[in-house]
C-alpha cells in the first residue's frame, strides 16, 4: 500500500534467498518464490520476460534469467520514481541444502552467491521483467538490516516438524 508521496519517507522490503532467486529446501520441497516454469534450476536463477526488441527493432517479449525477483526490482524502481530511498528491512540466508541434512561445503558456496546477489541488487542496472528499457537503480537501496539467525528449522530454530 502506498498512501502518497507526502506520507512516505522510506520504502522497505525483505530480502531472503527466494528474492535473490536462490532455492530454499524445506523438508525436501524446493521453494524459491516463483512458479516452477519461471525458475532455471541449473542456473539458480528466476526466468522472466521483459520488453526488449526483436531482430527488426520492434518491441518483443524476451525471456531472460535474473538474479533478483521481479517484484523486488519493481519495488526499487517504484521507490526511485517517487524519489524515496529503500531500506532492506530484513535480510538473511536460509537453508541451502537439498534434503535438510548436512550443509558442509554447500552453505559457504551458496552464502557467497547470496551476498554477491544482495550487493548486486543494491547496485542494479539492467532490464526489469515485463518492463521496457534498461533501469538504473543504483543508490536507491540505502540501508540493509541483516538477520543473523539459523533458519534451518524456521524462526524459532527448533526441529519440531514445523517451519515456524
Amino acid at each position: 500500500m502506498y498512501p502518497d508521496d507526502a506520507a512516505v519517507d522510506w520504502m522497505g522490503v525483505c530480502v531472503f534467498a527466494h528474492e535473490l532467486c536462490l532455492p530454499v529446501y524445506d523438508r525436501g520441497y524446493l521453494y524459491n518464490g516463483t512458479p516452477p516454469q519461471n525458475y532455471d534450476v541449473a542456473a539458480s536463477q528466476c526466468r522472466n520476460a521483459y520488453v526488449g526488441s526483436d531482430a527488426h527493432g520492434n518491441p518483443a517479449a524476451i525471456w531472460r534469467n535474473f538474479d533478483h525477483d521481479a517484484n523486488v526490482l519493481k519495488l526499487v524502481k517504484f521507490a526511485k520514481d517517487h524519489g524515496k530511498p529503500v531500506v532492506v528491512a530484513e535480510a538473511g540466508m536460509m537453508n541451502f541444502t537439498a534434503d535438510g541434512g548436512s550443509t558442509d561445503g554447500l552453505e559457504q558456496e551458496r552464502g557467497a552467491l547470496w551476498v554477491g546477489r544482495l550487493f548486486s541488487l543494491m547496485n542494479y542496472r539492467g532490464p526489469i521483467p515485463k518492463l521496457s528499457e534498461e533501469h538504473d537503480l543504483r543508490g536507491v537501496i540505502r540501508s540493509v538490516v541483516y538477520i543473523d539467525l539459523h533458519f534451518r528449522y524456521g524462526w524459532d530454530g527448533i526441529d519440531d516438524g514445523s517451519f515456524d
